[in-house]
C-alpha cells in the first residue's frame, strides 16, 4: 500500500494534527503555518463554538442570488414587460440592505448554552406561556 505523502506544507492529506499554540492576554492565537496554509486561508475565517471546541474555518462567501424567486413571485402577480423590468429592478436592489438586517437582528440573538435540546424546550415553554 502507497504512503500518503505530504503536500507542500507539510500536513497530510486526510490526517489529523494537532499543535499547541500560546494565547495571548489580548486573547489572540497564531495559527500554525501549516495550518493556514493547508485550509487556505486569506483575511477572513469563521470560528464555530461547539460547547467543548473551536473550530475554525476559511471564510467563503456565497453568493445569494434570488432573481429567478423574484421573477416568479411578479409574474404570479401578472407583471409583464417594461412593468416587470422596473419592479424587479426595484426588488433586487433592496436584498443586500434586507439581508444586513437579517444578519444584524441573528447576531442579536442570545448564545445558546447547552445543548440544542435544552435550548428547544426551552423556547417550547416560552411558547407555552405567552
Amino acid at each position: 500500500m502507497p504512503k500518503k505523502r505530504a503536500s507542500e506544507h507539510g500536513l497530510k492529506p486526510g490526517k489529523k494534527a494537532k499543535r499547541r499554540v500560546r494565547v495571548s492576554q489580548q486573547r489572540q492565537l497564531s495559527i500554525p503555518k501549516d495550518f493556514y496554509l493547508a485550509l487556505g486561508l486569506t483575511d477572513e475565517a469563521v470560528m464555530e463554538f461547539t460547547g467543548t471546541e473551536i473550530i475554525i474555518r476559511p471564510a467563503t462567501f456565497e453568493e445569494v442570488d434570488f432573481s429567478a424567486d423574484i421573477l416568479q413571485d411578479l409574474i404570479a402577480q401578472g407583471l409583464s414587460g417594461q412593468e416587470l423590468l422596473q419592479e424587479f429592478k426595484k426588488i433586487k436592489a433592496r436584498i443586500p440592505k434586507a439581508l444586513q438586517a437579517l444578519e444584524q437582528e441573528t447576531m442579536a440573538q442570545p448564545v445558546i448554552q447547552g445543548s440544542l435540546d435544552d435550548y428547544l424546550d426551552a423556547l417550547e415553554d416560552n411558547e407555552e406561556d405567552e
